[in-house]
């Protein structure tokens, strides 16, 4: 067999139902004790070549009769969401509209589905998946140990950071993190920059948290732009926009070694779904379709 049909048949299995994901490497791998002791050096470093750069792949297997593409409505994609999240999701007039909902709109058509948007809130969502309220949620969620637990997860579409905003009259071009640690930071309630913001703040590394309720982040940019706090965390999509929506508003810098990977989540009862999502995603990603849907809604 070839380098290039060894490489041909391994395949990125993502679709556990607790939402981890494994490699899965075939066809160069003898069956018997005798078959491997013939294998060469070269032979065995070109297989592990192949491995490897397949863990790198954005590829996921497609539903399969044993796994068939299931969804609570025949024909439709009820996706849950909260449309207070931009450049994710917000109402822009009377219209919907961000980045994720251009990516679920896509997804959906790839798998002949449409896609139906409902309105909920940040603190109940996870709950609301877990009792089958939808077929999948998005939100710029970032896929954690803990919500594995709970809910199975797309590959990650992004890998992004935590970033800081902070007020620009009022903070030197030289001010660094460092600088914050007599600052109060804003953040949101149960999310990732919460957990962040405490951290720094037991390690001395800021002066104090205030926490706002999700749908309140607008607040927060408010009392920052005020001088009522001294940075607002939030992942950098989210921050980057809206630093651009508020004049003298900028970015301080990203929290070092906390990425954040984002993903679609499902129940865990629905690996089909799943694999079939990634699936899609792979495949925007190999025609350029994801990266259009990126640049147009600057979230890289």
């Amino acid at each position: 067999m070839s380098g290039g049909a060894k490489c041909a048949v391994l395949h990125i299995l993502a679709a556990s139902t607790q939402g981890r994901y494994y490699l899965a490497a075939m066809g160069d791998v003898p069956s018997q004790p005798a078959r491997a002791e013939q294998l060469s050096r070269r032979r065995l470093l070109r297989w592990m070549g192949c491995a490897a750069a397949a863990t790198l792949l954005p590829t996921a297997p497609r539903a399969s009769a044993d796994q068939p593409l299931r969804t609570l409505e025949a024909g439709v994609l009820r996706v849950g969401t909260y449309f207070v999240n931009p450049p994710f999701e917000f109402a822009s007039g009377q219209e919907r509209v961000g980045f994720e909902v251009d990516l679920m709109n896509e997804i959906a058509r790839r798998l002949s589905l449409r896609t139906v948007f409902v309105d909920t809130r940040w603190e109940v969502i996870l709950g609301e998946m877990q009792r089958n309220l939808y077929d999948c949620i998005v939100g710029g969620i970032t896929i954690t140990p803990e919500r594995q637990k709970v809910l199975a997860w797309s590959v990650p579409y992004m890998t992004t950071t935590l970033s800081l905003v902070v007020d620009a009259a009022r903070s030197p071009a030289a001010m660094t993190l460092a600088d914050l640690k007599d600052a109060t930071v804003g953040v949101q309630a149960a999310t990732t920059d919460y957990d962040a913001a405490v951290a720094m703040e037991r390690a001395g590394q800021i002066g104090k948290v205030k926490v706002y309720l999700f749908a309140q982040i607008a607040d927060a940019m408010k009392d920052l732009a005020a001088g009522r706090i001294g940075a607002v965390m939030k992942v950098y999509p989210v921050a980057a926009w809206l630093a651009r929506q508020t004049p003298g508003l900028r970015i301080l810098g990203q929290v070092p070694d906390n990425p954040q990977p984002l993903g679609v989540g499902f129940n865990l009862d629905n690996p089909g779904l799943m694999a079939a999502v990634n699936g899609a995603l792979a495949a925007m990603q190999r025609n350029g379709s994801y990266k259009a849907l990126v640049d147009r809604w600057s979230v890289a």
